[in-house]
């Protein structure tokens, strides 16, 4: 790729990290719904399309806007850069780079941020167990029900302005 082609893709790519956080926070944020995840969805897309380098730089630089807008503070970087890494080797090493491959890899990023969010509230007593259940567990619905919408905008972006592996 050249140096104009890298530029159009990280460009595309950030306009839909963008777009995606602006749906998530102000679309559906003031909607009587549980908040889903996107960001940490976009992050394991730019893993699965394009591998596990990209997916780690894009990993934090959703993990940066989702901590710009309140979430965990350096812990989202790292923990999405980790998400978009896993799924690009996963995606090279184990699974197809198709539609399923994402769905199973952003399925256990998602749970994986759902129980380490329900674990660490418990060891430190903030809850009982039934109430973050109560709050975890729409999140993971709505967050799944939203994982190929996120998909579609991610590999708009990988067949137009990055690669694409064929199968």
């Amino acid at each position: 790729m050249t140096r104009h082609d890298t530029i159009l893709k990280w460009a595309s790519y950030l306009l839909a990290m963008v777009l995606t956080a602006a749906v998530n926070y102000y679309v559906l944020g003031p909607l009587p719904i549980s908040l889903p995840l996107l960001l940490p969805i976009l992050a394991v897309a730019g893993g699965t399309l394009e591998g596990p380098s990209f997916g780690a730089a894009y990993g934090g630089a959703c993990g940066a806007a989702m901590s710009s807008l309140g979430h965990l503070g350096p812990g989202c970087v790292a923990s999405l850069a980790l998400f978009g890494w896993a799924a690009g080797l996963a995606a090279q090493y184990v699974l197809r780079r198709d539609v399923w491959g994402h769905f199973l890899c952003s399925a256990a990023a998602l749970l994986c941020w759902e129980l380490w969010e329900v674990a660490h509230r418990l060891l430190a007593r903030t809850a009982p167990p039934e109430v973050l259940l109560r709050v975890a567990l729409p999140e993971l619905g709505w967050s799944l029900a939203f994982i190929l919408p996120v998909y579609w905008l991610g590999r708009f972006c990988c067949v137009h302005y990055g690669r694409i592996y064929h199968e």
